[in-house]
């Protein structure tokens, strides 16, 4: 390595901060270019030596003296500023900055709400997260939803969804609208910056989504509220739709709000990247969360070879359960599409051609069973197209190398 190098003095951008996720870990966060980085203590101990005074060999002569370990000056060049640049962390290297990109489970995603119109109203929600209104407001929202699931929960069989399917279709955009604001007006609440609402793919299923990256910067308990004020507000327009419903004697309305009370509850699924999986997520302080719950049932695999593994700790087991408990979902949703009903795979071309065709068709009743049989083999060829493309890039890489 060119001895130049080790004379260059580092300057840390003022963009930077960091959030302690435990007592080794720590989130880089760099809002104004969207990156959030997991960091262990050494590499936040050894950021936090760059001064704008030191250079390279300097901040390794100090880091090694606080740690009483040698380390090499070049692998603290290499580290600076062949990785840390790219995220933003040193000033007048911004060339090197990786942009920001979408995640890649959502796929042709697009904003809605730009941040500039969200910004203007969301303050006027602020007052519900006063806890003495939260608490209120929700366990009346509740009361409420559970009535009505407790009494029409079987009224949504008889929903037609072809004549319904415009005021479907309205009312679900108010709601999940309405549920996007929820995560951008705690962000806000708690000093975050939020992003735009928009809407993508995943799953092949249409979603909506609040860009509140910046949450990373926000400590655990203000993450989780973060994460279930979407549901929160989801449940606040569902009661107020159950009450219209009620008051006005309309059927499609009371169907149409169970559904979304359905579909609220079902957010705290933890096993889809939906609110639950990220409310996991910041319980374990594990953002990756699926990487290291298969980790932990590769630990066990290792366990039984004799292999020694590093002692668990509580969020370790509760990982691992996670990673039992997905792999058998995995494998139950494998066997019933590949052996106890293979024919949903093999017609769903035609399946979900017939299903369009229907909708059209002025004397066809299609109804939500019909269209909840179409959601499995969706599920099935993502998953697959999904593995083949991880395959081929994954052989692709090897052979190039």
């Amino acid at each position: 390595m060119n001895s130049e190098n080790l004379k260059l003095i580092p300057v840390l951008s003022e963009n930077i901060k960091f959030n302690r996720l435990g007592s080794k870990e720590y989130i880089l966060c760099n809002n104004f270019n969207k990156h959030y980085l997991k960091i262990n203590a050494d590499v936040y101990n050894l950021i936090l030596l760059i001064d704008g005074v030191s250079d390279i060999e300097s901040i390794a002569f100090k880091f090694s003296s606080q740690k009483s370990k040698i380390i090499n000056p070049e692998k603290i060049f290499q580290l600076i500023y062949l990785y840390l640049a790219k995220y933003g962390v040193l000033k007048g290297c911004e060339g090197q900055i990786k942009p920001f990109t979408k995640p890649s489970y959502l796929n042709l995603s697009f904003i809605i709400i730009n941040e500039r119109i969200l910004s203007k109203f969301v303050k006027l929600f602020y007052f519900l997260f006063n806890k003495t209104i939260a608490i209120f407001t929700s366990l009346f929202c509740l009361g409420i939803i559970i009535s009505l699931l407790i009494f029409n929960f079987n009224i949504y069989q008889s929903f037609d969804l072809q004549k319904s399917l415009l005021t479907f279709i309205i009312v679900m955009a108010f709601s999940v609208t309405f549920h996007e604001i929820g995560h951008a007006t705690s962000a806000s609440f708690f000093g975050a910056k939020h992003g735009g609402i928009g809407g993508g793919f995943y799953l092949f299923t249409p979603v909506y989504f609040a860009d509140v990256t910046d949450i990373w910067s926000l400590n655990k308990k203000q993450r989780i509220i973060v994460n279930i004020a979407g549901m929160y507000f989801e449940l606040i327009f569902c009661a107020i739709l159950a009450l219209i419903a009620l008051l006005i004697k309309n059927e499609l309305l009371m169907i149409t709000s169970i559904i979304v009370c359905l579909h609220t509850l079902f957010n705290l699924n933890p096993f889809l990247r939906s609110d639950g999986f990220w409310i996991l997520s910041d319980l374990t302080n594990k953002p990756n969360l699926f990487f290291h719950a298969f980790n932990k049932v590769k630990d066990l695999l290792r366990f039984i070879k004799g292999q020694r593994i590093k002692k668990w700790l509580w969020v370790d087991f509760l990982l691992f359960f996670y990673g039992m408990i997905s792999l058998t979902f995995i494998l139950l949703f494998l066997f019933y599409v590949l052996v106890k009903n293979p024919n949903s795979i093999i017609y769903f071309p035609q399946n979900i051609f017939l299903f369009f065709k229907d909708i059209f068709k002025n004397d066809s009743r299609t109804s939500l069973v019909e269209l909840g049989k179409l959601t499995i083999p969706l599920i099935f060829y993502y998953i697959l197209i999904n593995f083949c493309k991880k395959t081929y890039y994954s052989y692709f890489r090897k052979n190039s190398n």
